[in-house]
């Protein structure tokens, strides 16, 4: 399979045609050249056998949770301020993400990788750059929606050549300005299944005091959730979608910085049986990496998009 040009990362041999530098710390990624490259040992932690298991298993960055509607409304903090609190507390870097916990009968921690919050960010980006549109229908008119919130339709383009759009439904969707939009946003679910999540399949360890059961939210969720505030804000002037929005939207730093751990850098691996045992980062290095910045910049720098400072998001340049 073969991505589509706006999706496309160095290989390996383009990358070495670059210059080589040292560098003494992750976030120095964000100060190398277009020109210029660096290869570091992998910074996974050693008790994690590979990415795989860091990626299920890993530390996780947890927001404040609500356990009823009642504390919600008591404390009144949208995501965005329980991210911006969380964020600017982690005390180290090696996360595997961020997770929330739903309100009521469903309890299925909800999980968000940054590298998601990238990739969906770039796949919206896209869909505005090029001619493969977002589509968004929301079904908002019943009177339950104020408590359950909305279904939306959803298609996103594939960043796969050849490959068709992905269909699916989004649920529990915050779209009106009620008192339940608290618990509505934290019961965030899609009936999506694309490989990240369909192959992402977990058993909990003997020592884990939470259930196996996790709704992991991916790329075209955040992708088409991005879509759908941008349309509420642009025809209705409906701020609630982008105020109880679950994910985090990235910055053009953090775009930047990301774009460098794909084109400038590559990983040190002596598990590998080729000669000179260098490869791309794999997921788990990237998601550590873009923690490191947010840990080494703090929330808003990374994300916390602003108009004034980034531009649109679905304007952030995309090319290294």
């Amino acid at each position: 399979m073969t991505k589509k040009t706006f999706f496309r990362e160095n290989t390996i041999g383009e990358i070495k045609t670059k210059n080589k530098v040292n560098i003494n710390s992750l976030y120095e990624i964000s100060n190398l050249k277009q020109n210029e490259y660096t290869i570091i040992p992998s910074f996974i932690p050693k008790n994690y056998e590979n990415s795989r298991k860091f990626m299920k298993h890993g530390p996780e960055v947890k927001p404040r949770r609500y356990y009823s509607l009642e504390q919600a409304l008591e404390i009144r903090k949208t995501p965005v301020q329980l991210r911006e609190e969380a964020f600017n507390q982690i005390k180290n870097y090696e996360f595997c993400g961020y997770t929330f916990m739903p309100l009521g009968k469903d309890k299925r921690k909800r999980k968000i990788s940054l590298i998601e919050c990238l990739e969906g960010a770039r796949l919206f980006a896209y869909s505005h750059q090029t001619n493969a549109k977002i589509f968004v229908k929301p079904y908002d008119k019943p009177e339950r929606v104020d408590k359950e919130g909305a279904e939306v339709i959803v298609e996103v383009p594939s960043r796969t050549k050849k490959e068709r759009k992905n269909k699916f439904k989004l649920t529990s969707v915050t779209i009106k300005d009620s008192q339940e939009k608290y618990a509505i946003s934290l019961n965030f679910g899609s009936d999506h299944s694309c490989p990240s999540k369909r192959f992402n399949i977990r058993y909990k360890y003997f020592s884990d005091k939470e259930s196996s059961g996790i709704v992991n939210i991916c790329a075209h969720d955040i992708a088409g959730n991005l879509q759908l505030i941008e349309q509420e804000l642009s025809k209705k002037k409906n701020i609630v979608p982008l105020q109880m929005c679950q994910f985090a939207i990235p910055t053009q730093q953090t775009v930047n910085y990301y774009l460098k751990l794909e084109n400038n850098l590559l990983i040190y691996d002596e598990n590998l049986k080729n000669k000179n045992k260098l490869r791309k980062p794999n997921r788990a290095e990237k998601e550590i990496a873009l923690w490191s910045l947010v840990k080494f910049l703090g929330h808003d720098k990374t994300f916390y998009s602003k108009k004034s400072r980034d531009g649109n998001v679905a304007d952030y340049k995309w090319k290294s």
